[in-house]
């Protein structure tokens, strides 16, 4: 089995290992010859170009010209032969113009004239005359006896009545009803009277010689309204004013004697507003709830936003003990501002914040012969800031054992003031 000139099985046909190695190396080694297409060139393209004259419609080459000849001399008498049998399997076998039957086919068939003689005036489909529009019984080449039989007129057919073909119930022409003419055109004098009296009474309410309505019922009611609106002239005149001022108390009562000047309307009054009271009670318990509520979420929410901030920030400024702007003393200019945030508890405090005792109060505090030092952050009273006091040993002998004051010891010495 060979693949080109490679042999598929060379392994097998081959002596030994080697011997197949080499071989197999020798057959793709080994040039193939390819057969190449013949070189074209444009000379040869051109003279394709120039085989026939682009005038003359000819082969240059005469002998082609005359083998195409005679091929077109051969074909042409079969194909005029094929064109004239179709011609004649689809068409009439006799000219339609000068009414002579075709000849020289062997498919002729001879052409027997019938009794209706061709014309282009009576070969048609119709059964009448074209050109007079008589029927063919009337108007016909043949004798009377053999034309064509009279074609009987079919029924007419009842149209059917619709908005545009139905026939009108008056005639315009002697102005009368088709059916029952007196009936109708009384009935129409009486409705048109009727619309007439309609549209007089209409624009006809009132006499204005008179100056009384033209109906009875409608003047006695009128006259009953006025007798009415002359008791209550004075009252009238209020609802022409602007409704603020016509619902102000000033109208209804005297607001210095307190006389009561329209009680009517003092009582709508009233019992409009108790309306209003009764209407709003239900809502009074709630709006009270939301308020409370709302009260307590602001005071925790400001809680918690000062409680972010440390006490750090303001001992910062009053340990300075002067005004950083006005370079003022606090002790000459008055206390520093209050602080609004609150210091860190010592633990001792926070201990005694635990047992309900209090930071300040409780039998835990520190007696004369303690060793502990203690820090003051809170400004005392009488004090000039609120400044850390460091209290030793020796100077803690002013606070008592039993939870007293500084006061009831002994005042504290005056703070140095900054030159």
């Amino acid at each position: 089995m060979t693949f080109g000139d490679i042999q598929l099985d060379v392994v097998k046909n081959a002596g030994s290992w080697g011997d197949a190695v080499r071989t197999y190396n020798i057959q793709k080694l080994a040039h193939t010859p390819v057969d190449k297409p013949p070189f074209v060139t444009r000379y040869m393209k051109s003279r394709e170009e120039a085989m026939v004259n682009p005038i003359t419609q000819k082969f240059n080459d005469d002998s082609t010209e005359k083998r195409l000849k005679s091929m077109e001399q051969g074909s042409i008498t079969q194909s005029l032969n094929n064109a004239w049998d179709k011609q004649l399997s689809r068409e009439q076998h006799f000219d339609i113009i000068t009414q002579r039957p075709k000849r020289g086919h062997i498919h002729e068939v001879p052409y027997v004239q019938r009794l209706k003689p061709p014309s282009l005036i009576t070969a048609n489909h119709e059964n009448y005359n074209v050109i007079s529009t008589l029927s063919l019984a009337d108007h016909h080449w043949a004798p009377p006896e053999k034309r064509p039989p009279r074609v009987k007129t079919p029924p007419r057919k009842e149209p059917m009545l619709t908005a545009v073909n139905r026939p009108r119930e008056f005639d315009i022409v002697n102005n009368r009803f088709r059916n029952h003419h007196e009936a109708r055109s009384k009935w129409e004098m009486d409705q048109a009277r009727s619309h007439i009296v309609d549209r007089y009474w209409e624009t006809h309410d009132f006499d204005p010689v008179t100056c009384t309505y033209y109906d009875k019922e409608k003047e006695v009611y009128y006259q009953r309204r006025i007798q009415e609106m002359l008791l209550t002239q004075g009252t009238n005149a209020i609802n022409k004013l602007p409704p603020t001022l016509a619902a102000s108390e000033s109208l209804m009562y005297d607001i210095c004697t307190g006389v009561v000047k329209d009680p009517h309307r003092l009582q709508q009054k009233i019992e409009a507003d108790r309306a209003t009271l009764e209407a709003r009670a239900s809502k009074i318990g709630a709006e009270e709830m939301m308020r409370v509520k709302g009260e307590v979420e602001q005071q925790r929410d400001i809680e918690r936003k000062m409680a972010r901030i440390a006490h750090t920030r303001y001992r910062d400024v009053t340990d300075r003990g002067f005004n950083i702007l006005s370079n003022d003393s606090f002790d000459q200019a008055g206390h520093p501002p209050p602080p609004q945030t609150k210091p860190r508890l010592s633990l001792w405090a926070f201990r005694q914040q635990l047992r309900g005792d209090g930071p300040g109060q409780g039998s835990g505090t520190l007696g004369g012969g303690s060793s502990r030092n203690l820090s003051a952050t809170a400004p005392m009273p009488g004090s000039s800031g609120a400044l850390a006091v460091q209290s030793s040993p020796q100077s803690s002998s002013g606070i008592r054992a039993g939870g007293g004051t500084a006061e009831e010891g002994g005042r504290m010495p005056a703070l140095p003031q900054r030159v």
